[in-house]
């Protein structure tokens, strides 16, 4: 198991006879509740609530990596928006958390580019090249010296 203790922000996630996002109940049986048999089930796995102040809120680091996981694909994928500048800002706080502070001897120009750190929304609107797009993340990311996970 994943020793998830805040179980209470998280659930199971699937389409109803409707199509229609709904809950799982998990208070009752699977099959009484109203999921299309004709497909296979699908489950997802997703945040029910979005706290106001995270660090507050989340007190686990599992609670917390499964919110940041569930938030940067739901705005890398668009299906939350997320302003462009505003992207790049979160992009370099993902960045100082996978890779801790900006080290200029140790992460070179190129260090991002198998990283997924945008929407292809904000790429395409603005048609910057990956190492303009590096530059504008990298300036953020030094400005975040010190920051933990």
């Amino acid at each position: 198991m994943i020793g998830l203790r805040e179980i209470w922000f998280f659930g199971l996630l699937y389409t109803d006879s409707k199509d229609f996002p709904t809950w799982l109940k998990f208070d009752k049986k699977i099959l009484s509740q109203d999921i299309k048999k004709s497909h296979a089930m699908i489950f997802k796995f997703r945040a029910r609530f979005f706290p106001e102040e995270v660090s507050e809120e989340l007190i686990q680091d599992v609670t917390q990596r499964l919110f940041f996981l569930q938030v940067r694909e739901a705005i890398l994928f668009d299906d939350i928006y997320c302003p462009p500048e505003t992207c790049v800002l979160l992009a370099s706080y993902a960045v100082q958390a996978k890779f801790s502070d900006y080290d200029e001897q140790r992460h070179r120009p190129g260090v991002l580019v198998n990283e997924r750190l945008l929407p292809k929304r904000v790429m395409e609107q603005f048609r910057l090249s990956a190492e303009e797009w590096e530059k504008r993340i990298v300036n953020w990311w030094k400005e975040h010296r010190g920051l933990s996970k």
